[in-house]
Parts: C-alpha cells; structure tokens; sequence
C-alpha cells in the first residue's frame, strides 16, 4: 500500500486547541516527506480555527468523538490509507478505518487517554499508537495491558514527548525583529488555546494581568499570546505585546528566545522542559494538576496557582540566577526526543514494511 492520503480526526472544541496543532504540525511535516498526498481534517464546525484550516475540510456538529455516523460517513467517502484519531474515536470510527484498508494511528496525551486506546474493542484496530508525554510524566503500562498487547500482536505504545516544529536562528532573529523583541530579554505568557475558564474567569486574562503586574514590577518585556479560543477583543496596552493567534513554529521560536515562560500545564510545559526553558507553569483545565505534578517533582518547573498574584511571585524567582540554573540542570539531565521526527519515521516504516510483505 502506498501512502497517498491522510485523515486527521483530532479532537476539536471550544475549550483547547492543542489536538488540532498536534495535527497540523503533523500534516505539515507529513506533506514535506510525501509532497503528493492529500490531506484531509474531521473538525467540529463551531470551531473558531474551522475555516482557517489549509487543508481539505470535513464538517461534524460536534467534537468527531460525539458524531460517529458523520465520521464513518466521512472515511468511507475520503477512503484513506492512513487515519489518525489525535485523543479521539470512538471504537466504531476505528474499525470503520480498518474496513476501508486504513492503517490506524492513535495519538494518546495521558494516562486515562492511553487507557481507552489499550481496550480490547480499539486495540484489534490500531496499527500504531504514540503518547505525547515523555516517560517521566506517565506512568509505565500495567500487566495487563501487556497481556492484551501480546494476545493482539501488537506494540506498546511508544512516549514520544510534545509535538512541535524547530525553526533556525535565522528565522528566529526575523520573528524577534517582527516583534521588536530582544533575544533573553522578556518572558512569554499564555495560558493555552484561550478558552480556559479559571473560577469562571478566563485564564488568559489572568495571564494578562500577571504579565502587567510583572513588567511594573521588572521592567522586563513581556508578550502575551491569548490563543485562538480567545473569546473577546486583545487589550490596548503599550506595555504588553498582545498576540491573538500565532503559529506554532512562531510559538516556539518565541520561546527558545525567550528568557522564561509563563505558561499553562499543558502541553507546553512540556514543550519548555524538552526545550530547556525555565518556566513558571499552572493548571487551567483538569488533565493538567497531576502532569504539573510530576514534573514538579522532577524540579522542572516551578509551580503556581492558576492567580496573577501566583504567577507574578514565581516568575520573580524564576528570574533569579539560582532558580534559572537549578531548572537548567535538573532539564538537562532528560534526554529530549524528537517527537515530530520519529511520528514521519514510523508512518515511513509502516507503509514499507506493508509494501514488501505484498
């Protein structure tokens, strides 16, 4: 079988964004290895990003999870040889894939994620399944789950870490020039997609005002990014650098330049850690109190209440030459993954080993 189109099945709502980016980020890199392909997205049509999206579009009146019959509609019309569920499915959309001749990659982001991916009604119809976590921040598969991996021959799911796209320091001295910013010399704050509701305020408000609160404090330029969930109009602050959407390759030029970040416990935090960028992180949304943990633990991050009073207290420490090099040496000390690299290896792999068993 050979490699020519691509559906992408992330999870996409109101609240986060971070699937959908996962899944772009792939595609991109997916249609630099293979130029031919075509690609295609299942995306939730209340989505803010629906319309933006650069590739071939497919429409469900809610998240694809919740829409089985639009979702099975929509493989057997497109009749692609890859899908991929990015932490969505259903086991029905599953082995609706595998009956059209589909590979099936499943996308996991923590353990009750990778939990439903092990269940005997998925696993039969799974050929490969990724978590973007690193190993320090999931716990190891139980016996079990190995038992059922061995009855349906098939491999552990493989800790990749976060997702995310390098740029060079080319590009990256273009952005700060963009930007009017100075390499090592300001903070990023952003509290995820922008929908997040912290006590029924959004979080990203609760940023911004961490990031005033800071500079009035500092002096040190800060850049807000609200996310593309962000609901209402970006303040007029001539102080602030206020940033709606950007791109994620942007994003994390940002943040390699960036002399720390405040950020959320998402994915991010992840991506600082693998990055080697002293952070200051707080949960926004349920999954993320015990990776902040866990990370915590491992003294990568200094933690904070998701309050700007939190926030500007930590990111105070966090500037301090002690702080700063603690978490520069305990990061490391984890050996960083190229997540992105070894997603094109696998899919690489996947078709050639089906190509010489023909």
């Amino acid at each position: 079988m050979k490699l020519n189109c691509v559906l992408f099945i992330p999870v996409s709502s109101s609240s986060g964004i971070g699937e959908y980016m996962r899944s772009l980020i792939i595609a991109k890199a997916l249609k630099i290895r293979w130029p031919n392909i075509s690609i295609h997205f299942i995306l939730n049509k209340q989505v803010s990003y629906f319309n933006d999206c650069p590739y071939i579009v497919h429409g469900c009146q809610n998240s694809p999870t919740k829409d089985t019959a639009t979702v099975n509609r929509i493989i057997e019309q497109v009749s692609p040889n890859l899908v991929i569920f990015d932490a969505s499915g259903r086991a029905a959309q599953f082995k609706k894939a595998k009956a059209t001749g589909a590979k099936v990659a499943f996308i996991s982001q923590h353990n009750k994620k990778r939990s439903r991916g092990l269940k005997l009604n998925r696993l039969a119809s799974t050929d490969i399944h990724w978590v973007a976590q690193p190993d320090y921040c999931i716990k190891p598969i139980s016996l079990w789950q190995r038992v059922k991996l061995a009855l349906f021959n098939k491999k552990a799911p493989k800790n990749l870490g976060p997702v995310f796209e390098l740029s060079s320091d080319e590009y990256q001295a273009k952005l700060l020039v963009r930007y009017d910013l100075v390499r090592e010399n300001y903070l990023v704050f952003n509290a995820g997609s922008g929908g997040h509701l912290v006590s029924g305020k959004l979080a990203a408000d609760i940023y911004y005002q961490a990031a005033q609160e800071f500079y009035l404090q500092t002096g040190i330029q800060c850049i807000v990014i609200f996310g593309d969930n962000y609901p209402k109009e970006l303040p007029e602050n001539n102080d602030i650098i206020c940033i709606k959407s950007i791109t994620n390759k942007d994003f994390i030029s940002l943040i390699i330049a960036a002399q720390a970040c405040v950020i959320s416990a998402g994915d991010t935090l992840l991506q600082c850690i693998t990055l080697h960028k002293p952070c200051v992180a707080a949960p926004v949304s349920p999954d993320q109190p015990m990776r902040l943990k866990l990370c915590q633990a491992k003294r990568l991050v200094l933690a904070a209440a998701p309050l700007s009073e939190s926030l500007v207290l930590q990111a105070k420490r966090l500037i301090t030459q002690n702080e700063r090099q603690a978490l520069l040496n305990n990061m490391a000390k984890q050996a960083p993954l190229n997540a992105l690299e070894l997603i094109v290896e696998d899919i690489a792999s996947l078709f050639t080993f089906d190509q010489k068993t023909q």
